[in-house]
């Protein structure tokens, strides 16, 4: 089996089926890791997410990245972020747009293969955390991603702050900190804090 990692396809499914072909990916052996960023910018984030999806578990392991939240928060009706370069409509009013939402919010921040020993997450992780720390706090976000209550993360997701870990850390402000680690983060501070606009 052998496995390829590939970053940001931000709706470039043309590009995704020639790369895989180039490798000669077979989903009955292979695997791909998509590094989050599926859909936006690209022309085609509602075919991305169709192909991906039937793909299916084994074959395609996926976190989810900014863009990928992003669309979700218009999906759950915050649309006050608008940029002029998102190509996400497609998506929105798809006949099987709800279908493909419920996908993607079952999708997770951090991804570790014990097995292979190796990680994915679309951005980056704080210097405080262990890999058994990461996946516990994706594991805070992706619950209320995967919940009814949904939407409302949605109205406290964006910002820049908190940008020191504490465990002491609650509520939105700490899923909002740990979601910017997972899908935003290049860079911290020497002090350890989030450097989000280096």
């Amino acid at each position: 089996m052998a496995v390829y990692a590939i970053g940001d396809v931000q709706g470039c499914f043309d590009e995704l089926i020639k790369l895989l072909e180039v490798v000669r990916f077979d989903p009955q052996q292979d695997q791909i890791w998509l590094a989050g960023d599926l859909v936006n910018r690209g022309p085609k984030s509602l075919d991305t997410l169709r192909f991906v999806r039937q793909l299916g578990e084994q074959s395609a392991k996926v976190v989810l990245g900014n863009h990928d939240l992003h669309m979700l928060a218009h999906a759950a009706g915050n649309n006050e972020f608008t940029h002029r370069l998102d190509t996400i409509e497609p998506v929105l009013t798809a006949e099987d747009s709800d279908e493909l939402i419920n996908w993607l919010r079952q999708q997770p921040l951090f991804y570790h293969d014990r097995e292979l020993q190796f990680s994915m997450v679309h951005a980056g992780l704080p210097p405080e955390w262990s890999i058994d720390e990461a996946l516990e706090r994706a594991a805070e976000v992706e619950s209320v991603l995967q919940s009814d209550d949904w939407r409302e993360f949605f109205k406290h997701m964006y910002g820049n702050k908190p940008k020191r870990w504490s465990a002491e850390l609650t509520g939105w402000d700490r899923l909002r900190f740990i979601t910017n680690c997972f899908t935003r983060l290049r860079y911290c501070n020497e002090d350890g804090s989030l450097a989000l606009k280096f």
